[in-house]
């Protein structure tokens, strides 16, 4: 296979395993958060104050999918909407404290581990080798740059 066949079919692939096997929507090590909603919270840990639409950009995602989100974490207490002081039409979203210890205490994952593990099971060992070398492989290469 040639270099720039071998890259379109790793893009072609690669979404279509994610959202397989993705483990978003799925609580994260028994916390009551997933994914999504601990990335909330990295987020705004990391950034300070956003506002909806802001965090929408940084998660990707729609603004009615991030005011969705939003809503369902400020429910749990995990981050508080505040008011711009000097325009009090703009709400921004920021983390609690309870969200700040939340977000420490969780470790997401990415990729489903009951999923991942039956589909992997069922490989031979010759695939699952060859898998992990060549995911190794193309880390390893893009770091060199």
């Amino acid at each position: 296979m040639e270099e720039k066949e071998a890259a379109d079919e790793i893009a072609r692939l690669y979404p279509a395993v994610y959202r397989r096997f993705k483990a978003s929507a799925r609580p994260v090590d028994g916390s009551g958060l997933t994914s999504r909603m601990h990335a909330v919270l990295a987020h705004l840990t990391a950034s300070g104050p956003l506002t909806v639409g802001e965090l929408a950009e940084h998660l990707r995602l729609s603004k009615a999918a991030t005011t969705e989100l939003a809503d369902r974490v400020e429910e749990r207490g995990l981050v508080a909407r505040i008011r711009d002081e000097r325009d009090r039409r703009r709400v921004f979203l920021w983390v609690t404290d309870e969200g700040r210890a939340a977000a420490a205490a969780v470790r997401p994952k990415v990729l489903a581990d009951d999923a991942l593990a039956r589909a992997v099971r069922r490989m031979t060992t010759r695939e699952r080798q060859g898998l992990v070398e060549g995911l190794r492989a193309l880390l390893r290469e893009e770091e060199k740059g």
